[in-house]
This record gives C-alpha cells, sequence and structure tokens, in this order.
C-alpha cells in the first residue's frame, strides 16, 4: 500500500485531498512543526507535502519509501533539495500560485506604512482628534520610485539602493542573500525611504532595521515575515510606530490556497503516473 501513500504536513485546501481520494491513494494528515507525528505517520508514505516546516535531511532514513517532497508554496529553503536528490526523491513546489496574493499584500503595506494606518487606527479607538491631526501627516504613492530586489536588476544594487522611496523584496533566502538589507544597506538608502519584506525574514538584518529606523537613515517599514514564528512581545519590532507586521498572511487568501492546492495535484499525479513532476526542483 506504500505505492499510494501521501502524507501531508499542515493544511491543504479539500480541493486536493477529494482528487487524491478520488484517484484511490490513501491520505493521512500530521500538524505542522510535529516531527514525532510526521515519522510516525509517513514511515510507509511515497509522497510528503509539506507546508512550512523544515525538512530534515535526517529523516530520509527514517522514511525508506520516500520518493517525492512536494512544497506546498513557492519558497524551499527548508527543504534540503541536494540531499533529496543523493536519496533519489524529487521536490516540487508551486511557482506562481500565490503571486498575484503576494504582490497584492506588498502594495498593502506600502500604503498602509506612507499613508499611517496603523497609527491613524490607533488615534481613533483612542478617542483622540478626528480632524487632520499633523501627527498622521502621510505621503502619496504616486510619483514615487520603487525598487523591487528579486524582478530583475535593471539598474545595479547599489544604484537601487539610493534612488528607491520605496524598496520591496522577492527573493528567495539563500547563503548568497542572507542579511543582505543590513547597516550597510540602509546607510545607502534615502532617508524617506521604506522598506517592504514579502519574502523571507532572512534577507533583513531587523537590528540593523530597527536602528536605521530610530536614526533617521530611513522611514519605516512593512514586514509579512520576521525572524520569530510567534514574535517575542520584547521585540523593538513591535509598537514601533514606522513599522507594520503582518503574521505571514501573504499568500493568504481563498484563491492562492486553490491555486496552489491545483499545482501540488499536478505534480504528485505526475509522480505517480510515472511522469516527472511539472514543478520539480531537482
Amino acid at each position: 500500500m506504500s505505492e499510494k501513500r501521501i502524507h501531508i504536513v499542515g493544511d491543504l485546501h479539500e480541493v486536493a485531498i477529494q482528487k487524491f481520494t478520488s484517484a484511490g491513494y490513501d491520505v493521512s494528515h500530521s500538524p505542522n512543526y510535529d516531527e514525532k507525528k510526521l515519522l510516525s505517520l509517513a514511515s510507509d508514505a511515497a509522497v510528503i507535502i509539506m507546508t512550512d516546516m523544515a525538512f530534515d535531511k535526517n529523516w530520509f532514513d527514517a522514511l525508506p519509501n520516500l520518493k517525492l517532497i512536494a512544497r506546498r508554496g513557492v519558497g524551499y529553503d527548508n527543504i534540503p533539495v541536494e540531499s533529496a536528490t543523493k536519496h533519489g526523491v524529487w521536490v516540487t513546489n508551486t511557482p506562481g500560485a500565490n503571486a498575484i496574493a503576494v504582490a497584492e499584500l506588498a502594495v498593502t503595506l506600502i500604503l498602509t506604512v506612507l499613508r499611517k494606518v496603523n497609527q491613524a487606527t490607533n488615534s481613533v479607538q483612542k478617542g483622540e482628534a478626528l480632524t487632520y491631526p499633523a501627527s498622521l501627516m502621510g505621503h502619496n504613492l504616486s510619483g514615487k520610485i520603487i525598487g523591487l530586489i528579486g524582478y530583475g536588476q535593471f539598474v545595479s544594487y547599489d544604484t537601487l539602493l539610493a534612488q528607491s522611496d520605496i524598496i520591496s523584496l522577492h527573493i528567495p533566502a539563500t547563503p548568497e542573500t542572507s542579511g543582505i538589507l543590513n547597516h550597510e544597506a540602509f546607510s545607502k538608502m534615502k532617508t524617506n525611504a521604506i522598506l517592504i519584506n514579502t519574502a523571507r525574514a532572512a534577507l533583513v538584518d531587523e537590528e540593523a532595521l530597527v536602528e536605521a529606523i530610530n536614526t533617521g537613515k530611513i522611514a519605516g517599514a512593512g514586514l509579512d515575515t520576521t525572524s520569530y514564528e510567534t514574535i517575542k512581545t520584547a521585540s523593538p519590532l513591535l509598537n514601533h510606530d514606522q513599522i507594520v507586521i503582518t503574521p505571514h498572511i501573504g499568500a493568504n487568501t481563498v484563491e492562492s490556497e486553490y491555486m496552489t492546492a491545483e499545482k501540488v495535484v499536478a505534480s504528485v499525479l505526475d509522480f505517480f503516473n510515472n511522469q516527472k513532476p511539472i514543478y520539480r526542483l531537482n
């Protein structure tokens, strides 16, 4: 039965589960970040579908029937692709499935920071004056220069840092990109610039970010990802007027979840049909 076993870690849209079960595959589930249950329930699975939990390369020995790791998402820095290849295991992801949702949240964060939406909401809730408070004077998005890191550089990195009013990150976390927004980078940015990160927390030196904002080197930030899954209450990122944080909801829309599930199904069914998975990474 193991050749038809699929184990899902975390959540996956019901449309995918229905397609698997209707095709005769045996599906099991375990919670995200529960290693013990994963290894127990997936011990004979041919396919494991991962959400955000990191896949430990030591698990391959405990999962002898594993042939495919399907990442339910785009980033795969939490999957040891090289080790999977050595063990004869395919790795796939779901490119583009959440692109629109993430882009829309990036724009939302830009406008939220520029127009001081969080401060304005807090002001209303505190019963403060509602008429044109000077402390809530914002900026137009119109006319601003937006630098997209990850779209393809039409200018050099240093030029992008120096000329952009808004810098938005859209690259994976790798050894080469880790901490690229650091003290040196912030020192090259405009003092009115804001940073938007809907990609990976590892791209940003958070201590350097807070210092840059506090010392007026840059104006603010909108972050959909931080170095903590549950941010600590003592973090200097919190309760900061010029930093807006959302809990990694960039891909969290009904539409992107459905598209993600469809792409997971496509790769898994390719595998079971003895074809190379369409969204393979190795």
